[in-house]
């Protein structure tokens, strides 16, 4: 005989929620390692703080809403090229349209081949610019898809379709090859800060890839109920229904350049390219003069890498200049031996000479020289540097100081009599040197403190290098 039990099923609500919340979290959050000893609320406890202090809860919040901003105007824009290639119109063929989409397309594919040959090896140097560079072109796109088909009613601009069309779809291509260049450089950023490893990336790029597919599923809803609301309310109050449509348009893109704006100010990266190496040389060099006369540099500190991401510009700006203090003197770095020989103040077989007998400076393998470009009435000066092959990024930020100290020294003697040019470059430089072999291992020393990495630096440069077989 069998008897029969009576089986109950009892749901947990609160095991029950803490099943879903770790689904969530390992769907969508980076996985924070633990440290030994800690008990599952405390790893818990620990994982929040990490990720609430690392800023990364809010840079997902301000790149997913931005993310759904683009696809809600993404849908709309696509909505009125629909309308301008001739659908829902008596009178249009599917073969015109075609023929839009393949032109259109086509100039995309070009664009982005050609831009990858001219920008691809400038895109680590300035991560965050160039993110936002994206961020504008997509807007730009957008909107020139969203005018082009107002054109059509006009007989005179009838003929701009196409090219806005194609235009717009240009500067999304730009779009797709900054972001997806940039996009690499950022998961890198977010695996170093939250898991301490490079290794980290592969699952950081995954979680943004799941937030990302949420984030276009809920955008492709919204824009299809807003599309389908303002195709509704295309009644008789035409005026009104046109000043919403704009009205949002407008809103919805300031929306996407300020949550854009606001999550890079979030992303702090550790190493120095121009401008953060410009500020930073500034900031440095104003304390050797306010503590010289101590023969000391005082106990001020240097931004920080998060103090300088808050203030970094997000556009381009011109090349190496001191920032604070303007010069006459430009700074040109990675010149090539035929551009460093002929402007130098110094003699092309002096130079040669150089080169062959171990040119580095204090084992560095870079040469620095002053040299004055233009014509005899319009002279210039400038400071040149070339790297000789496989020189680190240590030497390049070291090559920077030691041409701003150049610098320095130039501006003291501004007044320059055009008979004794090269006896001045040549003191110039010569005190420089002496300055750099004191001040070098000092600023080293205070980057490191304030969490810089100057194994990492990249500076603009022209590209070239000195080979001696």
């Amino acid at each position: 005989l069998f008897q029969a039990h009576e089986i109950s099923l009892r749901i947990n609500p609160a095991a029950s929620l803490h099943k879903l919340k770790s689904a969530l979290r390992s769907t969508f959050l980076p996985t924070i390692p633990s440290k030994v000893g800690d008990d599952i609320k405390e790893g818990e406890r620990r994982r929040q703080d990490v990720l609430a202090q690392s800023g990364y809860l809010k840079y997902m919040i301000c790149d997913n809403l931005q993310d759904l901003s683009t696809s809600l105007r993404s849908v709309l824009a696509t909505q009125r090229i629909l309308e301008g290639v001739g659908v829902g119109r008596t009178g249009a063929t599917a073969l015109s349209a075609t023929l839009n989409f393949l032109i259109r397309d086509g100039c995309g594919m070009i664009a982005s081949l050609l831009f990858t040959s001219l920008a691809a090896s400038s895109f680590r140097r300035n991560v965050k610019t160039w993110k936002y560079f994206a961020d504008c072109m997509v807007d730009i796109g957008i909107t020139l898809e969203i005018i082009a088909p107002s054109v059509l009613s006009s007989s005179r601009l009838s003929g701009w379709f196409l090219p806005l069309l194609c235009l717009g779809n240009v500067c999304k291509a730009l779009c797709g090859v900054a972001a997806g260049a940039c996009g690499g450089a950022m998961n890198l950023f977010w695996a170093m800060k939250l898991m301490g490893t490079e290794e980290g990336i592969s699952e950081v790029s995954a979680k943004i890839g799941a937030q990302r597919t949420v984030v276009g599923g809920a955008g492709l809803v919204l824009a299809g109920f807003v599309a389908k609301w303002l195709g509704a309310s295309d009644g008789s109050n035409n005026v009104g229904n046109k000043r919403l449509w704009i009205g949002l348009y407008c809103f919805l893109t300031f929306l996407h350049l300020a949550l854009n704006r606001m999550s890079l100010k979030l992303v702090a990266l550790d190493w120095m390219n121009s401008w953060r190496m410009q500020r930073i040389v500034d900031e440095f060099l104003d304390l050797v003069e306010k503590n010289e006369a101590n023969d000391r540099i005082g106990t001020s500190n240097l931004s920080t890498p998060s103090d300088l991401s808050r203030i970094e510009p997000l556009l381009f700006r011109p090349g190496l200049r001191n920032i604070n203090k303007p010069s006459n003197c430009s700074i040109r770095m990675g010149v090539s031996f035929n551009d460093f020989a002929r402007h130098s103040h110094r003699t092309l077989q002096s130079t040669r000479a150089q080169v062959m007998n171990d040119p580095r400076i204090g084992g560095d393998r870079y040469m620095l020289t002053v040299g004055a470009i233009g014509n005899k009435l319009n002279k210039k000066k400038s400071i040149l540097i070339s790297f000789f092959r496989n020189s680190s990024c240590r030497e390049k930020a070291k090559a920077y100081l030691h041409a701003r100290l150049v610098e320095k020294g130039l501006d003291q003697r501004s007044q320059l009599d055009g008979s004794n040019l090269d006896t001045v470059f040549e003191e110039a430089e010569k005190n420089a040197t002496k300055e750099l072999v004191v001040l070098w291992p000092i600023f080293e020393e205070k980057v490191k403190k304030e969490g810089w990495n100057l194994d990492k630096t990249e500076c603009s440069s022209d590209g070239y290098e000195i080979h001696v077989e």
